[in-house]
C-alpha cells in the first residue's frame, strides 16, 4: 500500500481509502473492515445516514482493537441531503443548525462508534452555496466544530462537497480544511482547478465515486475489453489506478461492502498508478463509449435462447464495441470472422422483436431496437 502525505495535517493516507456507505450487515461489515485494515488501509470516512443509520455502529464493531491503525473521520451537515437546509435529525446526521446541535452531534458519532477520538470531522454534503453559507453562520454548525476541535475531540476539519470548483475554492478559502472529499473519477475530472487549488496548499484530497456510483464495476465485456488492453484485469482496476495517478488526488474513497471487494482493490492500486499514456488512452476510449452508448449488456445470459437462434449477449458485445470508433474497424473484421462461422447467431437482423429476451433481462434492455441498430451496422 501506498501512502500520501497531507501536508497541512501531516497525515499518510493510504491511497485507497474506505467509504462505509455501502455496508449491508454487522458481520460482513466487521470482516471487510478488518480486512482492509490487514492490508493497509487506513483512512475510514462514514456518516450518521449511511446503511439505513447503522454504518456507524458496524465500523465501530468492525475496528474494535484497531484504533491505533487508522484515520477515522466522521461528519454532518447543515443541509438535508440534497441542496436545501434540513431540519435538525441526529439520526441521520442532517440539518445541523447550531453550536450545540454540532457539539453533540460530533459527541454522538464518538459514542456510537466507541472511540473517544476522532482524527478528523467533515461539514458533510455541501451541495449548495447555501449549505456552506448557513454552516459559517455565528453560533453555528461551525462554531460548534471548532468549539469541539479546540476540547480536543478531534485534530482535523475537513469539508464534504458536491459543488463545482469555483465553489469548493470559495468554501476553502472562507475556512482553514485540511481536508476535502469531492467527486473525481475517470469521465467526470470537471474539478480539476480545486484539486489543483488543494495541491497547491497541502489540502488533502479525498475522490469519492471512484467507480461513478458502481458503474464502471459493472461486468460489461466491452469495460473489460478496455481495461485488458491497457493490461488491466478488470475496468475497476483500472478506474482506480487512473486516479491514484491523477497529480493533486491524495486518496481514491472506494464504497467496499465485502471481503473480497476490499482483496480486489487494494491489489489493484497495488498495481501502482496507470501510465500518463495510459490514462489517456483509457479516457479517450471510455469519452468514446460513453457518447455513443446508453445501454450495457452484462452478458448475464438470463434473456436464454433467442428464439431465432442469435447469441444476443454476444451480438450486444460486438454492436457495443462497434460504437467506439478506435476499436471500430478491428471489432468489424472479428465481425465478418463471426458470421462466416455462423451466420444466424451472429446476425442481428434475424431478430423478429417477439420480445421474449426483453420480458427476462434483469437490466431491462431494449433489445429489439438494439438488434434492429446493431443489423443497420452490420
Amino acid at each position: 500500500m501506498e501512502y500520501r502525505l497531507v501536508n497541512k495535517n501531516g497525515y499518510k493516507l493510504s491511497s485507497l481509502s474506505y467509504g462505509c456507505m455501502r455496508l449491508t450487515d454487522a458481520d460482513s461489515a466487521s470482516a471487510a473492515i478488518r480486512k482492509a485494515i490487514e492490508l493497509g488501509v487506513n483512512y475510514f470516512d462514514v456518516a450518521p445516514a449511511y446503511c439505513k443509520t447503522n454504518s456507524e455502529r458496524w465500523l465501530g464493531e468492525g475496528i474494535k482493537g484497531l484504533r491505533d491503525k487508522i484515520i477515522l473521520t466522521a461528519k454532518s451537515s447543515t443541509g438535508d441531503g440534497g441542496e436545501g437546509l434540513g431540519a435538525h435529525s441526529p439520526e441521520t446526521g442532517f440539518g445541523i443548525r447550531t453550536s450545540d446541535q454540532a457539539r453533540a452531534q460530533v459527541e454522538r458519532s464518538m459514542k456510537i462508534l466507541g472511540v473517544d477520538h476522532l482524527d478528523a470531522y467533515h461539514l458533510w454534503a455541501v451541495h449548495s452555496n447555501d449549505i456552506f453559507d448557513e454552516a459559517m453562520r455565528p453560533g453555528g454548525f461551525m462554531d460548534g466544530v471548532v468549539k469541539s476541535h479546540a476540547e480536543g475531540l478531534f485534530d482535523h476539519i475537513g469539508i464534504t462537497t458536491h459543488l463545482d470548483s469555483e465553489s469548493i475554492i470559495r468554501c476553502l478559502k472562507a475556512f482553514d480544511f485540511s481536508l476535502v472529499t469531492l467527486p473525481f473519477y475517470i469521465g467526470d475530472t470537471s474539478r480539476h482547478a480545486a484539486v489543483q487549488y488543494c495541491d497547491d496548499h497541502g489540502i488533502g484530497v479525498i475522490a469519492m465515486n471512484p467507480l461513478a456510483g458502481g458503474r464502471l464495476a459493472k461486468p460489461s465485456p466491452v469495460l473489460h475489453t478496455i481495461a485488458a488492453d491497457l493490461g488491466c484485469k478488470s475496468m475497476a482496476e483500472a478506474a482506480l489506478r487512473f486516479l491514484i495517478g491523477y497529480p493533486g488526488i491524495t486518496a481514491a474513497l472506494n464504497g467496499l461492502t465485502y471481503e473480497d471487494q476490499v482483496v480486489d482493490s487494494v491489489e489493484s492500486v497495488s498495481r501502482g498508478p496507470l501510465s500518463a499514456e495510459d490514462s489517456s488512452t483509457l479516457d479517450s476510449r471510455l469519452s468514446e463509449l460513453y457518447t455513443n452508448v446508453k445501454h450495457f449488456c452484462t452478458a448475464c445470459g438470463y434473456c436464454g435462447e433467442c428464439t431465432k437462434g442469435i447469441l444476443i449477449p454476444k451480438v450486444l458485445e460486438i454492436y457495443t464495441k462497434m460504437l467506439v470508433p478506435s476499436i471500430s474497424e478491428t471489432v468489424r473484421r472479428e465481425c465478418l470472422d463471426l458470421m462466416a462461422a455462423d451466420s444466424t447467431g451472429y446476425d442481428p437482423s434475424h431478430c423478429v422483436a417477439c420480445g421474449v429476451c426483453e420480458s427476462k433481462c434483469p437490466n431491462n434492455l431494449p433489445i429489439s431496437e438494439l438488434m434492429a441498430a446493431a443489423a443497420q451496422i452490420w
